[in-house]
């Protein structure tokens, strides 16, 4: 997005102003910033609401169609300024009635585009990031825009090509390098994403930076490394996310001490957010300390009642406290909505279930849930969607990936056995949660499920006999022969609809496909 500037907001080319109509522009955006526009003094809304005014009569066509381009000028400058400070609400009504006014610079659209993005209506967005870029293919803050867009509607290859352009532009940005380094992390493309990162880090230390090559790193089981990216970027910014991710790491190699230590540090530093909370919870169940979980994980669904992590970690909290019917209800509640925190460790490297390492990274994090007892073992939470961007014209990458990855919670199994609170769980339940009335994946969930289906074989050989009732054929032999991978979008979800359809039926969904499409063999 486009900064606040006086001085070149009245010189712009896509609008037909008068050079008289220009300097008067000027003049009105200098005598904002001086009554402090910038801190939305109320002298300088006095003022703008004035101007206003003045130009609402003119004496001909002419000064009246400039007029109304001025104060489109002047709706827009206020649109930008409402979006500085995070008021989208205020920002979007400012920049409808510019755009209406016929202030229709690439400026605007582009106010308008990040204004829709981050209200996450992408496609609403890109249109708008397109009209910027109709005017002028080399605006950079569109392109940023629009890639970012674009990866919401999964068209990946076009954002990075968006980005590249950009790069081009100007090589000096190290946003540009990370945002292209997390289209690469979604195109599966690691080697490519770290060179990215590390482009990103060479022109700027900025410690979310680091964190994002840590994770790129972690899911290749590069793991020393990686912690030692996440101890360099707590050394400059105490960071909710860092804090965690250590902690989990910790964590994962049995150092409870430290675990704890990032985890109270997390609760302390952001004491209104619901996961600093969940992972002390994770700690002390860990440390067999019941009571102290389930404080912690009181404390969490006090601050977050929607959070599911939340309702697992009490679950288990009260298990171990031999409050079992309450812990079935946590449990219960548990499994209605999506796990977040593995996702908010991870972001968008999550969701490559392919990558060299990541079963293990699955399995350590599986491992926070059930670290309460020696018998019991997890099964694999799914990521979250990402978090609206902030306010600021140009977020830098956060955790985000595009669309929802989302998969209900799972409370901890023991062995091959269903988990405490669960032995009456029904996986269709969970399955019927993912298409809508008329039979579609609902799409939020299409990115994880393509991922899901191509490396379906290995997630079913590890599923308990109990998840998967009435079904036969899962021999290993014949779970070694399927091959996903080479699928189409359209023949993984039709696959998956086929499976579902059979599972509802109680048929073998291995045993035959009456569309024609079985899955292929590796051979094929």
């Amino acid at each position: 997005m486009s900064g606040f500037d006086p001085s070149s907001i009245a010189q712009s080319q896509d609008v037909d102003l008068s050079e008289r109509s220009r300097k008067k522009l000027h003049a009105i955006c200098k005598r904002l910033e001086d009554l402090g526009l910038e801190d939305n003094s109320e002298e300088a809304f006095d003022y703008f609401e004035a101007t206003l005014s003045e130009l609402e009569t003119s004496s001909d066509e002419r000064g009246a169609r400039e007029s109304k381009l001025l104060r489109g000028a002047l709706y827009f400058v206020y649109a930008e300024q409402h979006l500085e400070y995070g008021e989208f609400d205020e920002a979007g009504e400012y920049i409808d009635q510019a755009l209406e006014a016929g202030w229709r610079t690439r400026e605007a659209f582009d106010v308008a585009g990040w204004l829709h993005y981050t209200d996450e209506r992408p496609a609403v967005a890109r249109d708008f990031f397109n009209s910027a870029l109709a005017r002028d293919p080399d605006f950079i803050s569109s392109l940023k825009g629009r890639a970012l867009a674009l990866v919401d509607l999964e068209a990946v290859d076009h954002a990075r090509s968006d980005l590249t352009h950009a790069i081009n532009l100007n090589s000096n940005d190290p946003e540009l390098y990370a945002l292209r380094s997390d289209i690469f992390v979604h195109m599966q493309q690691l080697e490519q994403a770290e060179r990215d990162i590390r482009q990103a880090r060479e022109r700027d230390e900025d410690p979310e930076y680091a964190l994002q090559y840590a994770r790129i790193l972690l899911v290749q089981g590069r793991n020393e490394k990686a912690e030692e990216l996440v101890n360099e970027a707590l050394e400059t910014d105490q960071g909710l996310e860092a804090l965690l991710l250590r902690s989990h790491l910790h964590l994962r190699k049995g150092r409870l001490g430290p675990a704890r230590t990032d985890a109270i540090r997390a609760s302390n530093i952001y004491s209104d957010d619901a996961f600093a909370f969940v992972q002390l919870a994770h700690i002390q169940l860990a440390a067999k300390k019941a009571s102290q979980a389930l404080k912690a994980a009181e404390r969490a669904v006090q601050l977050d009642p929607s959070l599911s992590d939340a309702y697992l970690v009490r679950g288990a909290a009260r298990y171990f406290s031999d409050m079992e019917e309450e812990s079935h209800k946590d449990f219960d509640r548990a499994q209605q909505a999506p796990a977040e925190l593995p996702f908010f460790l991870l972001g968008p490297c999550y969701e490559l279930l392919g990558t060299p390492g990541f079963e293990g990274v699955l399995d350590e994090i599986s491992a926070q849930y059930t670290r309460v007892n020696v018998p019991i073992e997890a099964q694999k939470p799914k990521p979250r969607p990402k978090p609206a961007p902030g306010a600021t014209p140009s977020p830098k990458p956060k955790a985000a990936p595009s669309s929802a990855r989302k998969q209900p919670a799972s409370a901890p199994g023991a062995g091959p056995t269903m988990p405490p609170g669960m032995g009456d769980f029904d996986p269709m339940t969970l399955l019927g949660q993912v298409f809508d009335d008329s039979g579609k994946i609902k799409k939020r969930f299409k990115p994880f499920l393509k991922m899901a289906m191509k490396n379906a074989p290995s997630i079913l050989k590890k599923m308990p006999p109990g998840m998967i009732p009435n079904v036969d054929g899962l021999d290993a032999e014949a779970l070694e022969s399927i091959d996903f991978s080479q699928m189409s979008t359209e023949q993984i979800e039709e696959q998956m609809r086929e499976f579902y359809e059979k599972m509802q039926s109680g048929e073998d969904p291995f045993g035959g496909n009456s569309a024609g499409n079985k899955p292929p063999g590796k051979a094929d």
